[in-house]
């Protein structure tokens, strides 16, 4: 580009033109105007001229008619005056012809001889443009705009930054299976969890981490320079005229500094100082930048898979230690076929263990060794001895079913008479104590009702004195009003009168009330009649113990494996030991785990490195969009 003085043009031959074309349209248009103006004066003059003669021709007639008549009528005065203005207009005539002959003359000497010999080019500097890095910036000299202030950040210890670069780079490469412990750092980690509160680092996991602060402080510890330029800003109406008329290329031309080209040179300086030093970090023939776009996508996918990985390598690591820790639990149980041994499994758990059905026909609890199964390792499952496959056996614990029943068992045996004498005895008087129980309940129920009744009998005679006495207080107040007006006793006398539907409706009203009261309180006496049979059935319950003390806890065991379902979460893996276990045994507490720990897991690190360098990469695209190289 060579630059341009006019909008119209496309290059500076076309400007040369338009010059030339300019100054011989300007010469041109002179000249015209010259002849037209000389012309005009010369029509003009001639205009004069024939008119002059026309007067001059009028005049010398009427001469010669004052000569004809000079004799006869017409005094000698009047052919002198003609005389005269004859010598005038004849006067006139010869100006005239004078000023005609000097505008031809003129006319003539016109200058028509316009030409150019040489046309020549210069420029002037205006603005520089100063290279960036990958981009540049434009400084105006002309003091057309403001300077503005451009604070440039430096790292202070970039040899540390590019050797912390240099060891996540080979960290991101390998990552061991397993981690060396000479280095173990302690982190904390209460903002996650209250329960753990610190977490121990091994080698690689604590050197990524030291390497990772390193770098951060690395990118936080910078050097502050300030400069003040006149940088004309992309996009701007001066950005715009700068980029279509001027040019850098010079050649043989001459230049004019008209401005002060010095006056910013230390603060251009510093950019370029600047610039020397981001290009000693290249690596690799690449862009410091690059570097860092590169290393925090790498970072991402890392960090990610590497917490991924570890997440999972301690979820499997605590499963594979949690079913080898159940494997071991499963020894000391007995396992059945809950197949073959359905219809015992049943018959224990509707058992109520009560004396007076179980007295007679209770029958211990026996699993058959034919249903016992096996635990086979390779299909992970338990085999019977008819080759039945079940992942879900009915447990017995072994020290239960082999020692402690067979013990009570043999104890109850041998007391059998004694507790068959406390047994009866315990019966009959829990049957006294009923039947006196039920007695006192009736007669209980029987009082009640009937001051009940009395008492509703008394509220409706007091309701009915209490309309009484209402109507004679009425009476009273309605003579006292009369006694007043009328002064006579015998006319104010009124009389009591007995409204009876006013007492009907009084009384229906409270009628209902009173209803509802004794309606509550019967069923506030039903309720309580029910409590009372439902005490008085736990009561009459005589447990048989020869059956419970042997066999609940294998009645326990049987409802256990119906209740899985509805086993909380955190012992739902212990049912694959045993039902019962699951449900009975005694859980640590809750992990704490804040809700910041579940935010930062479901992360997507590289989504979010993805779209900061999309972001990052567009706005850069706007930018060179909006500032497109600009030669001067």
């Amino acid at each position: 580009m060579s630059g341009k003085l006019f909008n119209s043009s496309a290059n500076i031959y076309q400007d040369q033109a338009k010059v030339l074309f300019d100054y011989y349209k300007q010469a041109a248009e002179k000249i015209v105007a010259e002849e037209e103006k000389y012309e005009m004066e010369i029509a003009i003059c001639k205009e004069r001229i024939a008119q002059l003669s026309q007067d001059f021709k009028e005049v010398k007639q009427k001469r010669l008619l004052n000569i004809i008549f000079f004799f006869l009528l017409i005094p000698a005065y009047f052919a002198y005056t003609a005389h005269l203005k004859l010598k005038e207009l004849q006067a006139e005539i010869v100006a005239n012809e004078q000023k005609i002959a000097e505008f031809q003359k003129m006319h003539k000497e016109i200058f028509r001889d316009y030409k150019v010999t040489k046309l020549g080019i210069a420029y002037i500097p205006i603005a520089e443009q100063i290279p960036f890095e990958d981009k540049s910036f434009i400084i105006d000299y002309t003091n057309s705009i403001n300077t503005k202030n451009f604070n440039l950040n430096t790292l202070k210890q970039a040899e540390l930054f590019t050797n912390a670069v240099n060891d996540l780079d080979e960290l991101m490469k390998y990552a061991p299976i397993i981690e060396k412990s000479e280095k173990t750092e302690s982190v904390s980690t209460d903002d996650y969890s209250l329960s753990i509160q610190n977490v121990t680092y091994h080698d690689y996991l604590g050197k990524i981490d030291r390497t990772l602060r390193t770098s951060s402080f690395c990118l936080s510890d910078l050097d502050l320079t300030s400069v003040s330029l006149p940088v004309v800003i992309p996009g701007t109406e001066y950005s715009k005229f700068i980029y279509e008329h001027s040019t850098t290329e010079t050649g043989n031309i001459p230049v004019f500094n008209i401005f002060n080209n010095t006056l910013y040179k230390a603060e251009i300086e510093r950019f370029h100082s600047l610039n020397e030093m981001k290009k000693s970090f290249e690596k690799n023939q690449t862009m410091f930048e690059e570097v860092l776009k590169a290393l925090m996508m790498n970072m991402a996918n890392s960090v990610q898979a590497i917490t991924k990985v570890k997440l999972a390598s301690t979820n499997m690591m605590v499963d594979t230690s949690n079913k080898m820790l159940f494997k071991i639990l499963k020894c000391s149980y007995n396992h059945y076929s809950p197949n073959l041994e359905a219809e015992e499994i049943e018959r224990i758990k509707n058992e109520k263990f009560d004396y007076q059905e179980s007295i007679d026909n209770y029958q211990p609890f026996q699993l058959k060794s034919s249903s016992k199964l096996k635990y086979d390792i390779v299909s992970d499952c338990w085999v019977g001895e008819d080759g039945g496959k079940t992942n879900f056996p009915f447990g017995v614990h072994q020290i239960h079913e082999e020692i402690v029943a067979p013990i009570v068992q043999n104890l109850m045996e041998e007391t059998r008479l004694e507790r068959m004498k406390i047994y009866n005895n315990i019966k009959d008087q829990k049957i006294s104590y009923l039947n006196q129980w039920h007695q006192e309940t009736m007669d209980f129920y029987g009082r009640n009702r009937s001051e009940s009744n009395d008492l509703i009998n008394i509220m409706r005679s007091t309701l009915s004195e209490y309309i009484s006495a209402f109507n004679a207080l009425l009476a009273l107040k309605k003579t006292e009003d009369n006694l007043n007006i009328n002064k006579n006793i015998d006319d104010s006398i009124v009389k009591l009168e007995e409204n009876e539907a006013e007492v009907f409706a009084a009384f229906e009203a409270k009628s209902k009330d009173f209803k509802m009261i004794q309606d509550d309180f019967a069923q506030y006496m039903d309720r309580l009649k029910e409590d009372i049979d439902r005490r008085a059935e736990k009561f009459e319950y005589i447990e048989f113990y020869d059956a419970s003390l042997r066999d609940t806890t294998f009645k326990e065991y049987a409802i256990a494996s119906g209740r899985v379902n509805k086993l909380e979460a955190r012992r739902i893996p212990l049912a694959y030991v045993n039902p019962f276990f699951a449900e009975t045994a005694e859980l640590p507490p809750t992990p704490s785990i804040e809700v910041l720990t579940y935010e930062h897991l479901s992360i997507n690190l590289p989504k979010i490195a993805k779209a900061a360098l999309d972001e990052l990469k567009g706005n850069n695209e706007a930018l060179k969009e909006k500032d497109k190289p600009e030669n001067f």
